[in-house]
C-alpha cells in the first residue's frame, strides 16, 4: 500500500508559478494593485464630499496606507512593460472620451434645474481634473524607475522580459485608468452615496457615518471587480474601432457610449422643468438605470445580428426615429412616447397626418442619410462577426433574455406598489418616492423613460382595493339597490325614451381662460351663451395635447381614470380589453339605436373593435362607403359631422350617439375670420400663429354648433346633448400655465335639452360624471351602477379634495367597482348595471 503524499505548500506554489505565464502573473497583480489604488481614492472622494465622521476619516487613513504600497507596488510592476510610443495617446483619447461622456451625464442629471447653465464652464468645470495629480505622479515614477533600469542593468535583458508582457497590457492600464477617472470624479460620491437605499436616506444625518462606511465597502468590493472587466471591454473597444476591427469588445464599447448619448437626448426631449419638491433634479439612481438599461438593449441588438457594421445602422436608425418621435410627441400633448403608441406604426399614414409637414421631411431625410450610410459602409466597415463561435452568441443570448427576464419580474413583483428592499438601484429608484400620481410625463422626467416604459409594461392596470371579496361586492350592489329605488321614486322618465348625443368636441377649450393670452374677438360667443343658460362649466381632463380616447372610455363607461394606474396610456387598448361587461350608457339602447361617427381612421385607438363589442349598429367614419364630408382647415369640419347626426336621426324612437369631432385637431390652419387674431405673452411667432389659426377653428365651431342645436331644437321628440372638449390643444408654451397649472388640464362643457330641463350647477366634473348629470337632467331612473356614479358626482368627485367620512367611503365603493370589472373575479351580476325601461 502506497503512502499517502504529504501536501507540500512550498511545493505547490512552485507548480502553481509554473503554470502562470508572465502575462497572467502582470494581469492578476495589477488587477489586484489597483483595486486598492482606487479603493481608497474612492472612500476618500465620498469622506471629502459627505463630511465623514472623524471614525470614518481613520479608517480613510487605514487605506492610505495601502493606497501607499500599491502604488509602490504598481510603479514597479508598470515598469516591466514596454509602453509603445502611442500609448500615452491612447491614455488621452480614453480621457477625452470618458471626459465628455460624464459631462453629458451632468447635464442630463440637471436638466430640471434651471439654475443649471450648460456652457457656463467656469462655475461647472467641463474637465474632470482630479485624477491628474495622482496618474501624473504614478507615470513619472515609473518613467524615472524606467530610466534608472536602463543605466544601470543589462539593457537588452531588460527589454526581454518586458517584450514578453502581452501587448494587450496596456489595456488592463488604461481600464484600470478609467476606473480612477471614475472614482474621483465630483459627482460619483452623489451617485455611490444614492445608490443603495440606506445609504441615500442616512444622507439626511448629514455626515458620512461609520455604518455607511462598511456599507459603501461591501457595495465597491463587488463594484470594482465587475468595473474592471468591464472596462478592459470598453478600452480594448476603443482599439478595435480605431482599427477597423469587429469585435465583442467594440460591441460593448458602442452599447455603453451610445446608451449616455442617447439617454441626453432622449431626457432632453422632454423639455426643461422645475426640481421635484424643490430639491430633486431626478430621483436618485434614474439616470444610472437608464444608461443600464439601454445599454443592455443596444448591445442585445448587436449579439443577436452579429454584424457591427449593420446593427450600428440599426441602432442608429431606431434612435433618431425614437428620439424625433419622442420630442415631436412631448410638443404636441406634453407626454413621452409610451409602449401603447407602437401600435401607430401600423396606421403610418394616419400618424403623418397627425404631423406637421417639415417635421415630416426632416425625419425622412434623417432616415434616409442613415440608410445610405449604412449601404454605402457595409463594404468597408467593420466586416466579419462580432462573435465568430454561434455557441457563444447563443449562451450570450440566452444569458440576456433572462437577465431581461429577471428584470421584469422584479417590477412585476411589487406589494402596494413597491418593489422588494436590497435589489440594487431598482429598490432605490422605484421606493424612494412614489410619483405615479403625476403621470408619465413626470415619471418620464425625474425617473426616467426607461422606468415609465418597464412600469408600463409590468404594472397591474388597477390594484386591488383592500377587503375585495364577494361578499363586500354583494354589499355594495345591496346598498346601490336600495339607493336606486330611492332615487327612482322621484324620477318618471326612462333614457331609452330619449335621444342622447355625446359630443367630443376636438381640443375644444376657450383661449381667453389664459390669462396671457389675447383675443381680438370672442372665438365662441354663441356657445358662450348656451353656456350661460344651460348646465355647464369645467371638465377635468386626464391629459394635455392628447388623450381624446381617455375621454372618451371614461364618458361612455363612467370609469373614471383617477382609479386606475396613472402608468396607463390608453385606456381602449391597455384596459377596455380586460373588463368582463363593460357597464356603457349606450347599453340603454338596442343595438339598431346605437350609432358612433368619428371622421377619421376606424381603427384608431382599436375604436372599430370598442364600438363593435358595444354592440353599435353603425360606426361611420372616412373609410365608410358612401360618407360625404368637407375640411374646415386641414381636417373635417364639424359641420359635416353634424350633417351626419342629423342625417341618422329617427323622429319615432330614442337613439344614442357617440360622437367625436376632427376640425380643431392639429394642425391648425384656418383662413376665416380674418379680424379674428390672437397672441400670447412670452409665445413665439409660430406659436401665436397656431392660436390665431385654433382659434378661427374655435369660431367655426361656435358657427357650427349652434345651427346644429337650433336644427335639434325642431325635432319633435326630447334630445339631449352633452357637449365637451376632451383636452387643450398642444400650442401652448408650459409658462402659459405658470399662474394657474390647472388650467392645463381644464376644459368646457355643457349639457343642452331641447326640453325644459333644469340647469345644473356643477362647475367642475370629471368626464366620468356625465352620464350620472344626463340621468338626473333627463330626470330619468337608474340602475344601481348609476345610483353609486350618482352619488360620486354629488358627494365623491374632482371638485371635491379631502374626502373623508361618506364622501370616501362612496370613494371607495367605486374602486372596488371599478377593480371587479376590470382585474377581479366579476362578482357584481347584471342586474347592477340594468337600467329600467318603459314597460
Amino acid at each position: 500500500m502506497k503512502r499517502k503524499k504529504k501536501f507540500d505548500l512550498i511545493t505547490f506554489l512552485t507548480n502553481l508559478k509554473r503554470k502562470i505565464t508572465r502575462t497572467q502573473f502582470y494581469y492578476a497583480t495589477t488587477f489586484v494593485l489597483f483595486f486598492f489604488f482606487n479603493f481608497y481614492l474612492a472612500q476618500n472622494n465620498l469622506a471629502i464630499h459627505n463630511k465623514a465622521t472623524g471614525t470614518v476619516l481613520q479608517y480613510v487613513n487605514f487605506l492610505g496606507i495601502l493606497f501607499g504600497i500599491s502604488f509602490a507596488l504598481l510603479v514597479v510592476i508598470m515598469s516591466q512593460f514596454n509602453f509603445k510610443k502611442w500609448f500615452p495617446l491612447k491614455l488621452i483619447v480614453s480621457y477625452f472620451i470618458y471626459n465628455t461622456l460624464s459631462y453629458l451625464t451632468e447635464i442630463t442629471l440637471y436638466l430640471n434645474n434651471p439654475k443649471y447653465k450648460v456652457w457656463n464652464l467656469q462655475k461647472n468645470p467641463f474637465f474632470r481634473t482630479n485624477s491628474f495629480l495622482v496618474i501624473g505622479i504614478l507615470f513619472a515614477l515609473t518613467v524615472v524607475l524606467v530610466l534608472l533600469r536602463y543605466h544601470y542593468d543589462r539593457v537588452s535583458n531588460r527589454k526581454r522580459h518586458r517584450d514578453e508582457i502581452n501587448e494587450n497590457y496596456q489595456y488592463v492600464i488604461l481600464s484600470q485608468l478609467l476606473i480612477t477617472f471614475i472614482v474621483t470624479d465630483k459627482n460619483f460620491s452623489t451617485l455611490i452615496y444614492r445608490t443603495d437605499n440606506f445609504l441615500y436616506k442616512a444622507l439626511e444625518i448629514g455626515k458620512y457615518s461609520a455604518q455607511q462606511f462598511w456599507l459603501t465597502n461591501d457595495f465597491l468590493f463587488f463594484l470594482f471587480p465587475l468595473l474592471s472587466a468591464l472596462g478592459f471591454l470598453y478600452t480594448k473597444g476603443q482599439r478595435d474601432f480605431v482599427k477597423n476591427k469587429s469585435s465583442l469588445s467594440l460591441a460593448f464599447f458602442s452599447s455603453v457610449t451610445t446608451a449616455i448619448v442617447l439617454n441626453y437626448f432622449l431626457q432632453f426631449s422632454l423639455g426643461r422643468t422645475e426640481p421635484f419638491l424643490g430639491i430633486h433634479f431626478t430621483i436618485p439612481d434614474a439616470i444610472l438605470f437608464q444608461i443600464l438599461v439601454l445599454t443592455a438593449v443596444i448591445f442585445f441588438v448587436y449579439i443577436c445580428i452579429n454584424q457591427y457594421w449593420i446593427a450600428s445602422c440599426l441602432v442608429l436608425l431606431v434612435s433618431v426615429f425614437f428620439v424625433i418621435a419622442n420630442f415631436i410627441k412631448f410638443g404636441m400633448r406634453r407626454e413621452p412616447v409610451l409602449p401603447s403608441d407602437l401600435t401607430w406604426l401600423s396606421k403610418p399614414a394616419t400618424l403623418l397626418g397627425f404631423v406637421d409637414s417639415s417635421q415630416i421631411v426632416f425625419t425622412v431625410m434623417s432616415l434616409l442619410a442613415i440608410v445610405a450610410l449604412s449601404v454605402f459602409g457595409m463594404k468597408f466597415f467593420f466586416k466579419g462577426k462580432i462573435i465568430s463561435s454561434w455557441k457563444i452568441q447563443v449562451l450570450l443570448i440566452i444569458t440576456m433574455f433572462f437577465s431581461f427576464r429577471n428584470v421584469m419580474s422584479i417590477f412585476s413583483d411589487k406589494e402596494n406598489g413597491k418593489i422588494r428592499s436590497n435589489v440594487p438601484i431598482i429598490t432605490t429608484l422605484n421606493n424612494y418616492q412614489d410619483i405615479n400620481w403625476l403621470g408619465n410625463t413626470s415619471n418620464a422626467r425625474y425617473k426616467g423613460l426607461a422606468y415609465v416604459w418597464m412600469n408600463q409594461l409590468t404594472t397591474e392596470v388597477i390594484q386591488k382595493p383592500e377587503g375585495y371579496s364577494k361578499e363586500r361586492l354583494a354589499k355594495i350592489q345591496e346598498k346601490y339597490r336600495k339607493l336606486a329605488e330611492v332615487i327612482n321614486k322621484e324620477r318618471n322618465g326612462y333614457l331609452s325614451d330619449q335621444t342622447v348625443i355625446y359630443i367630443l368636441s376636438e381640443s375644444f377649450s376657450d383661449p381667453r381662460k389664459i390669462s396671457t393670452v389675447e383675443v381680438t374677438q370672442n372665438p365662441i360667443p354663441n356657445i358662450e351663451n348656451i353656456m350661460q343658460t344651460h348646465t355647464s362649466g369645467q371638465m377635468q381632463s386626464d391629459g394635455y395635447g392628447g388623450g381624446t380616447a381617455n375621454m372618451e372610455f371614461q364618458t361612455l363607461t363612467g370609469l373614471p381614470f383617477y382609479n386606475i394606474s396613472q402608468t396607463v396610456s390608453v385606456l381602449y387598448t391597455e384596459v377596455f380589453p380586460k373588463i368582463h361587461d363593460v357597464p356603457s350608457i349606450s347599453n340603454v339602447y338596442a343595438t339598431e339605436d346605437k350609432i358612433a361617427i368619428h371622421l377619421a381612421g376606424k381603427s384608431n385607438y382599436s375604436r372599430d373593435i370598442v364600438y363593435s363589442r358595444l354592440d353599435f349598429k353603425d360606426f361611420i367614419t372616412t373609410n365608410t362607403k358612401g360618407v360625404k364630408y368637407r375640411n374646415e382647415g386641414i381636417s373635417p369640419s364639424d359641420e359635416s359631422t353634424y350633417d351626419l347626426v342629423i342625417e341618422n336621426l329617427s323622429p319615432q324612437k330614442g337613439q344614442f350617439f357617440s360622437v367625436m369631432t376632427m376640425q380643431n385637431h392639429s394642425p391648425w390652419l384656418e383662413a376665416n375670420p380674418e379680424t379674428l387674431d390672437a397672441k400670447g405673452q412670452g409665445f413665439t411667432s409660430e406659436e401665436n400663429s397656431k392660436l390665431t389659426f385654433y382659434s378661427r377653428l374655435l369660431y367655426q365651431t361656435d358657427a357650427a354648433t349652434q345651427a346644429f342645436l337650433e336644427k335639434l331644437s325642431k325635432i319633435d321628440k326630447k334630445i339631449t346633448v352633452v357637449f365637451y372638449g376632451d383636452h387643450l390643444p398642444g400650442l401652448y408654451p408650459e409658462s402659459a400655465f405658470k399662474d394657474y397649472p390647472e388650467g392645463q388640464y381644464q376644459t368646457d362643457y355643457f349639457i343642452w335639452s331641447n326640453f325644459d330641463a333644469p340647469k345644473m350647477d356643477y362647475p367642475l366634473v370629471n368626464s366620468s360624471d356625465f352620464s350620472a348629470m344626463v340621468f338626473e337632467q333627463t330626470n330619468s331612473k337608474v340602475s344601481p351602477y348609476y345610483a353609486l356614479l350618482t352619488e360620486v358626482l354629488k358627494k365623491a368627485s374632482v371638485d371635491k379634495k379631502a374626502l373623508e367620512g361618506e364622501a370616501l367611503e362612496i370613494a371607495d365603493d367605486l374602486k372596488m367597482v371599478e377593480y371587479d370589472l376590470i382585474s377581479g373575479k366579476g362578482y357584481l351580476t347584471k342586474d347592477f348595471f340594468k337600467v329600467p325601461v318603459a314597460k
